[in-house]
């Protein structure tokens, strides 16, 4: 009865699964979903709900707003915190700008039409006259890395999950890889970097800078100069209870090493580089990374990695619950990283985000790479039907 239950609510958030699925199986943006159908069951008439759509890809934020309608039809009052500006005009009927632990302003829907860059400025205290930062042209180098006829079998879901991918990346060029949620797109950069989830590789091979290689941990990859900033910083990307120092250095750890020994002075020294360098809000490099907001523990992941020396980054949601002033930073921070000859690839839902930062775009569907577009000769129409090709 009580899985007869859960079954009714997963279905009102459109997530078809078993319910007795354990939850570690699934992928953020289904936990996601569970959380929210959680709240649900609660018959709640106050729902608080807390980025809600962070970890979803476009079709199911929709959807999800669509609930959330229906709730608001059957007297449920709902506050919805989101960084996503679109989806808040879209669905609010009073808005409220908090910033520095203050309420910076109040605007009622019914009085006034409530516009994306009007609430940006009570964000971030300025006018903004663009979400995304000018690139400007630069020249690729030698190709950095590719992956060839890569086919991916997941022993946990008994079936294959990645189909024959082809994609190359080169050095300062930065490749956003798009799609729906389950379309593979964290899966195939986790088989890429040392396969952690040990995921059987069928077939395919890895060439970085003209030679074959292949993982067998994470700790090879980032030996060969590969990282990977993961979609789930809390739990995976970062070391909550530990400081700003230690997460900035744990990944390059050996570097410090000398006779044995952690050099400390040094280890501060870097970390205090890198925080002054990415614009870490903080007191000091002693503070731990669970007090800080989201925007700076991703500039902690961020510099981790950088830390880390990469040839090839891959970052996994990397402005995942963040707000529109810190997202702007981090792509500054990628885009200048692209343009010091870095090799990136973005894996993102968020589509406005993928058009706005890449040079080119890998759209995943259903485990196959359905096509590699152009940024500046695509648009969002063309990237949704890509991600529909083999569902």
């Amino acid at each position: 009865e009580t899985a007869v239950q859960a079954a009714e609510y997963l279905k009102k958030v459109r997530l078809n699964i078993n319910p007795r699925m354990k939850l570690r199986e699934l992928r953020v943006g289904s936990q996601q979903l569970v959380e929210i159908a959680k709240a649900l069951s609660k018959h709640a008439k106050l729902l608080i709900l807390d980025e809600p759509t962070s970890s979803l890809n476009e079709e199911d934020s929709q959807n999800l707003l669509s609930l959330l309608r229906e709730l608001k039809q059957q007297d449920v009052t709902i506050i919805m915190i989101s960084h996503r500006l679109k989806e808040v005009v879209e669905i609010a009927d009073t808005v409220t700008v908090i910033r520095d632990g203050a309420t910076i302003c109040s605007m009622d829907a019914s009085k006034q039409r409530i516009t994306e860059s009007e609430i940006i400025k009570y964000m971030v205290g300025r006018e903004m006259e663009n979400v995304y930062p000018k690139r400007g042209a630069h020249e690729f180098g030698a190709e950095r890395f590719r992956i060839k006829n890569w086919s991916v079998y997941d022993p946990a879901a008994g079936r294959e999950i990645l189909h024959d991918i082809n994609l190359y990346v080169r050095e300062g060029e930065i490749v956003g890889l798009a799609g729906l949620m389950g379309a593979g797109r964290t899966e195939l950069a986790l088989s890429l970097f040392g396969n952690t989830p040990g995921y059987q590789i069928t077939s395919g091979e890895l060439v970085m800078d003209g030679k074959r290689v292949r993982f067998k941990s994470s700790s090879d990859a980032i030996d060969a100069g590969v990282a990977y900033a993961t979609e789930d910083r809390k739990h995976n990307g970062l070391v909550l209870i530990q400081d700003i120092r230690f997460n900035t250095t744990f990944a390059n750890l050996k570097s410090l090493v000398k006779n044995h020994v952690i050099r400390k002075n040094e280890e501060i020294v870097q970390a205090e580089k890198l925080k002054r360098e990415l614009g870490i809000k903080a007191p000091s490099i002693q503070q731990k990374t669970v007090n800080l907001s989201g925007g700076n523990q991703q500039k902690v992941v961020l510099a981790k990695w950088i830390f880390a020396n990469p040839k090839l980054l891959i970052l996994d949601e990397p402005t995942r619950g963040i707000d529109v002033g810190a997202k702007y930073e981090i792509y500054e921070l990628i885009i200048q990283m692209a343009k010091q000859g870095k090799t990136i690839i973005v894996v993102s839902s968020e589509m406005p985000e993928i058009l706005g930062i890449t040079n080119r775009i890998g759209v995943m569907s259903n485990g196959h790479l359905s096509g590699i577009v152009n940024t500046k000769e695509t648009d969002q129409e063309e990237l949704l039907r890509l991600s529909a090709k083999y569902l």
